[in-house]
């Protein structure tokens, strides 16, 4: 029941832990940025909390995609048997999810994602544009080494989306007729993204209202509509009707 973890002193899968989930070789945990009150910061706050919805959403639907190595823990056996880190030592970025896809593959269904509100990590997150670019070019670098289909889709379809709203907008300010679809499409993509965002941001004690991993039922709801119902990594909160219960966590 031996397991490596990426994670702060305070977050401990240990094996008595696991003991009620003995199928799990891979587990995503949550992570919250930190930084200055900014325009700038509440920006990348905002996307990275959307990045952390996908993959857990992705992961409790058993499609992986995305995790983020400072905050995840695995199986030693699951990962000598997948070979490691071995096959892609010579890229830049990307460790932590090549891992994942490996697990998956290997071990069909044992990858899970940690809604705990006792398992956030918390980094800092980039405090200039240049070093957001920089970032981000880094991530994007490892497309091309992606072996799994699911996360090459998503990359896809995010890139597709995004270039469609903007030759949209530039496509309407040469034929103004353009306008009044191009401004639904806007009002669709937003609409849906605050949507997806709401329940993510009452998880990481990010937004108003009810406080941080809440129980209600607005949130509860759209919750599991996209994080699933399963018991076990990947439950909402432990199931056990209060938050910081999950049996994959120590704070002690």
């Amino acid at each position: 029941m031996l397991i490596a973890a990426c994670s702060p002193a305070g977050w401990r899968p240990t094996p008595r832990r696991l003991e009620r989930a003995p199928q799990a070789n891979f587990i995503s945990g949550p992570v919250l940025l930190t930084g200055p009150n900014s325009f700038l910061q509440l920006l990348i706050g905002l996307e990275f909390a959307g990045l952390v919805g996908v993959g857990a959403a992705c992961l409790t639907r058993q499609q992986p995609t995305m995790c983020n190595g400072a905050n995840l823990a695995y199986r030693r056996t699951a990962f000598e048997a997948v070979g490691g880190f071995a096959d892609n030592l010579h890229v830049a970025s990307g460790d932590d999810e090549f891992l994942l896809h490996k697990i998956h593959a290997a071990f069909p269904g044992s990858a899970y994602f940690l809604a705990d509100a006792a398992a956030i990590v918390r980094t800092a997150a980039p405090l200039t544009l240049r070093a957001l670019l920089r970032q981000r070019v880094r991530w994007a670098s490892k497309w091309r080494h992606y072996q799994s289909a699911a996360p090459r889709r998503l990359a896809l379809l995010v890139l597709g989306a995004n270039v469609a709203l903007a030759a949209g907008a530039g496509a309407a300010l040469v034929w103004p007729g353009l306008w009044p679809w191009v401004l639904a499409a806007w009002v669709i993509k937003l609409g849906a993204d605050a949507w997806f965002l709401g329940p993510v941001l009452h998880f990481s004690g990010s937004a108003s209202g009810c406080g941080a991993c809440c129980r209600c039922k607005y949130c509860t709801r759209r919750t599991r509509w996209r994080w699933g119902r399963r018991a076990g990594a990947a439950a909402m909160n432990g199931r056990g009707g209060r938050c910081g219960k999950s049996k994959f966590t120590s704070t002690g």
